[in-house]
């Protein structure tokens, strides 16, 4: 393979391995062991048991590799065997082919295991294909024993949990979600009905398919601008449903790291699927993969690759549905589109809509009164009512303390004052 920048020195390598999976103990032998790179013969190594290897994962184990490596061929392959070999980047040239990483996958008396070797330095994609591969291994293996929320949380992912939600009080409905009746009826119909009654959906589907098949959704687009209250309805729809949503801030995947922020992603669905149902909401989608024809850096081409890769697998799951936010739609790439079964649109409320947040932040005015601070609310999101009654509040509340007076709600020419100054701009 051509030289790299990105090569690493074998104790390099040996170093970042030893750290990564340390945390990782198998059972070789009666005795817990950590997989460790080894030179031997010319060639570094390093393989690890993978007992719950079968044709499905090793297929999931095939598609890993294809995110860090571009290019590959079955050196050999045997019923007992498959071993993958790395090409160079330019096909066309076959220079030093045998001395490219190695990928065998060995079934042998009932025992599986993973070998990887190589003739000269690793690479940084390669390292992370290891890596990546056998965290994908050691987890088929141990999935009894992991707790996806533990794992998710450790990566700085929130699992809205709504039976915990309803013990604590803090369910959220549809009546927590003021106007906006037309989304939630467009929501009901399209995500709520099929989870909560795919027996029905499969029913119908059978008396008008030749070939029935899944009419569910896999993926759905959240589209609107900023505080409209997609995450708020995502998370109304997981209690509705009565499963959990896995809520994924971009923040949480990005990483500074080369091939980190793939690697997080990947690991974010692979723990979701060990849920018996789920929701995945992909916050700010347009950041993980704008348009490719836009022009990418590698590291997000790879990034898109597995994101597509991972909604086909979790859209195929009964029960899971991805859920995708985003105020830039036209800024998606197309395979990603394709991907989502809709698209609803959240618009900015309504003078109806607007009045009608109001009567959940301000229930001690009246309609009349809820209209006419509307009127001086234009192109209000909800998010934005919301701070400008706890504007309001606070104003009101300092002004009680500062009087010595009794609480009170804040009168109707408090809430009009402050609109008719944020209209015109102070």
């Amino acid at each position: 393979m051509a030289e790299s920048l990105n090569e690493i020195d074998y104790l390099t390598a040996k170093s970042i391995l030893q750290r990564e999976l340390s945390e990782h103990n198998l059972i070789k032998n009666g005795q817990l062991t950590c997989p460790e790179l080894v030179r031997d013969k010319g060639e570094t190594r390093i393989e690890f048991p993978a007992p719950g290897l079968n044709r499905s994962s090793l297929y999931e184990c095939l598609l890993i590799i294809k995110n860090h490596i571009e290019y590959f061929r079955i050196h050999s392959i045997d019923s007992n065997f498959l071993t993958l070999q790395a090409l160079n980047n330019n096909l066309f040239d076959t220079q030093n082919i045998t001395k490219n990483i190695k990928f065998r996958f060995l079934f042998y008396s009932g025992s599986t295991k993973v070998e990887i070797s190589k003739q000269s330095n690793y690479l940084e994609s390669e390292i992370l294909a290891i890596l990546e591969l056998f965290q994908y291994v050691f987890r088929e293996d141990q999935k009894s024993e992991i707790n996806p929320k533990e794992i998710l949380n450790r990566l700085g992912i929130e699992v809205f949990d709504p039976l915990e939600a309803e013990i604590k009080g803090k369910i959220i409905d549809f009546d927590h979600i003021f106007g906006y009746e037309s989304v939630k009826n467009e929501i009901l119909e399209t995500i709520v009905m099929p989870l909560k009654n795919p027996d029905i959906f499969n029913q119908v589907t059978n008396l008008t398919r030749k070939f029935p098949t899944n009419n569910r959704p896999r993926a759905i687009l959240f589209e609107g601008e900023p505080g409209v209250g997609k995450t708020t309805m995502a998370k109304a729809v997981a209690c509705l449903c009565k499963i959990p949503l896995v809520y994924v801030p971009i923040e949480s995947i990005m990483s500074k790291y080369y091939g980190e922020s793939a690697k997080n992603l990947s690991m974010i669905f692979d723990c979701a699927q060990l849920f018996p149902e789920a929701l995945i909401f992909l916050d700010e989608i347009d950041s993980l993969a704008g348009k490719r024809e836009d022009g990418m850096f590698e590291a997000t081409k790879t990034m898109l690759s597995v994101l597509l890769r991972k909604l086909d697998g979790f859209g195929g799951k009964p029960g899971s549905i991805t859920l995708g936010a985003t105020n830039r739609k036209q800024d998606l790439d197309s395979a990603l589109l394709s991907r989502f079964d809709k698209s609803i649109y959240f618009p900015l409320p309504n003078l109806e809509e607007v009045s009608a947040i109001l009567s959940g932040y301000a229930i001690h005015l009246n309609d009349s009164e809820r209209n006419q601070i509307s009127a001086l609310l234009p192109e209000y999101s909800g998010r934005k009512i919301k701070d400008f009654c706890d504007y309001v509040e606070r104003k009101w509340a300092t002004g009680l303390i500062e009087k010595s007076l009794p609480p009170s709600p804040p009168p109707l020419k408090l809430y009009l004052d402050v609109a008719e100054k944020e209209k015109n701009g102070f």
